[in-house]
């Protein structure tokens, strides 16, 4: 799976309810350390695009684009973005920085 990996306790939990969504997240680690503290060392994973059905590889084929490559979904590369700072300069982003590099080489290929 190349989907999103993280630690149950990075997750942000919340209750949905008639007025939007409330924070539950303390509640749910408490819950959770009190009940089932062993889950605390589960990494949780998601995929972005279903690759069992294609995925992004499949959307970009019926769309008539090209496919660029696959990025794994860095908890480090997210932080970047937000921190308005590059996910090569100081390495941390070692899961996205290759795939990244590869798709930057790809566009900026001359012949």
């Amino acid at each position: 799976m190349s989907g999103l990996r993280q630690p149950l306790s990075d997750l942000r939990f919340v209750k949905p309810g008639e007025t939007g969504e409330t924070d539950a997240t303390e509640w749910a680690l408490n819950y959770i350390k009190e009940k089932a503290p062993e889950l605390l060392s589960v990494m949780t994973c998601s995929e972005i695009f279903d690759s069992s059905k294609g995925g992004a590889e499949k959307m970009c084929h019926e769309m008539g684009v090209p496919f660029l490559g696959k990025v794994p979904m860095d908890p480090q590369l997210c932080k970047a973005a937000e921190e308005g700072r590059s996910c090569f300069a100081d390495q941390k982003c070692s899961a996205s920085a290759p795939a990244l590099q590869n798709i930057v080489k790809k566009l900026i290929k001359t012949e």
